[in-house]
């Protein structure tokens, strides 16, 4: 009789990006047959599109954010990792215990053999606890190395830190102990014993001198780079882009051949943007058409889109919505192809010649164009290979 197939559960713990998802499916494609995955989701917006390579895809225990003491504290942007997660309940024990038994109960429930996370930080210790192994992935800011005595600085403008790492050391070793489980010495070691596959390129990894691991590549194949430049404007807008007023009005105004890509859109505001001339896709545009048709990109900073308009070579304008977008943005703007607007930044005109001036603007199409060969080599990968070989070892 052939051997049973291996169950993986595949977790999403926390964020609000389509990302999230479309990472995890690449997982599932890569590791194939001979596997039956499951799928926790914090979120159920995008649950269709990897529901056909699953056998059960339901709602998972989330990290619910906590700001009583980040707002007490004047409320200052998040500084580090450790702050980000300190508001995301690993400062108490008890959170942490109760998500952790969550966890468990779902891989008992699931017979699962291996897991893969996606922005999951409890759920990874909960495979720690179980003795089962633990894949994380997503991007070099959401998937740090262990073993760093404190999580560095993000932003240099948000630098006070309002969580000490000591604290959520002792909270985590408090929920640990609570499983019969040995402390760990810093906090980063949360990422100790866990398959770390996180895929982004040098420049965008915050964590990028403390690695010992070769990062993935973000994109799974060469994507198409043409000189002959396109005609329109490509947007995609996929979380609260939407319910900012300017940017919609300078969409609606912008009078350049526009077509945008935004899940779930409202029926009515669909309705108005359609009426003002933009091509409304209602799924994921392909590739080569993405390619072919665009001149420029329009987005919210998302690592995964920054990654795709750098591989085809095309000159971006980015609308960070929060500090991960803004990160990445920034990063991505020090290569000298993406022009940035902060959340302060809305004045409806000047956007609107941004992105006029990027449409027009030659020499940054061509800078655009040998940037991506420039980073050929750290953006294209055989994922499927890549993944294989670091998660099969796994379950021998």
């Amino acid at each position: 009789m052939p051997p049973d197939p291996v169950r993986v559960l595949l977790a999403w713990e926390g964020g609000a990006g389509r990302g999230h998802i479309v990472t995890l499916k690449t997982i599932a494609e890569a590791l194939g047959d001979g596997f039956v995955f499951d799928a926790a989701l914090c979120r159920m917006d995008y649950a269709g599109e990897i529901a056909p390579l699953c056998e059960r895809v339901f709602p998972s225990a989330y990290l619910g954010f906590d700001d009583r003491r980040r707002r007490a504290s004047g409320n200052p942007g998040t500084a580090s990792w450790a702050d980000f997660l300190g508001d995301l309940g690993f400062a108490s024990p008890q959170r942490l215990i109760g998500q952790i038994e969550w966890w468990l109960a779902a891989l008992k429930a699931r017979q699962s053999r291996l897991m893969v996370g996606d922005f999951s930080p409890i759920a990874m210790l909960a495979a720690r606890i179980a003795g089962i192994p633990m894949a994380a992935v997503g991007t070099g800011y959401s998937t740090p190395p262990p073993g760093m005595e404190r999580f560095p600085t993000l932003l240099p403008e948000h630098a006070r830190r309002i969580y000490d790492e000591t604290e959520l050391v002792a909270a985590v070793n408090a929920a640990l102990a609570h499983f019969g489980r040995e402390p760990i010495a810093v906090f980063s070691d949360i990422y100790a014993g866990v398959t770390l596959m996180p895929r982004t390129i040098a420049a965008l990894d915050p964590y990028a001198p403390w690695r010992c691991q070769p990062v993935l590549p973000p994109l799974n194949e060469k994507l198409p780079r043409r000189r002959e430049r396109g005609d329109e404007v490509f947007v995609y807008f996929s979380t609260r882009e939407r319910d900012d007023p300017v940017l919609m009005d300078v969409l609606a105004g912008l009078d350049l051949p526009t077509r945008l890509f935004m899940p779930n859109i409202d029926p009515d505001l669909a309705a108005r943007l359609q009426s003002s001339g933009i091509m409304l896709e209602t799924r994921p545009v392909p590739v080569e058409q993405i390619a072919s048709r665009s001149r420029i990109m329009v987005h919210a900073g998302q690592h995964g889109s920054l990654c795709m308009a750098l591989g085809m070579g095309l000159p971006q304008v980015a609308f960070p919505q929060h500090l991960e977008h803004l990160y990445h943005a920034r990063r991505a703007q020090e290569l000298g192809t993406v022009s940035l607007f902060e959340r302060h930044e809305r004045d409806g005109e000047a956007i609107r010649q941004a992105v006029h001036a990027a449409y027009k603007d030659t020499t940054r199409a061509d800078r655009a164009y040998a940037l991506s060969g420039a980073l050929a080599s750290e953006l294209f990968g055989d994922i499927s290979a890549l993944v294989r070989a670091r998660l099969l070892p796994l379950l021998d």
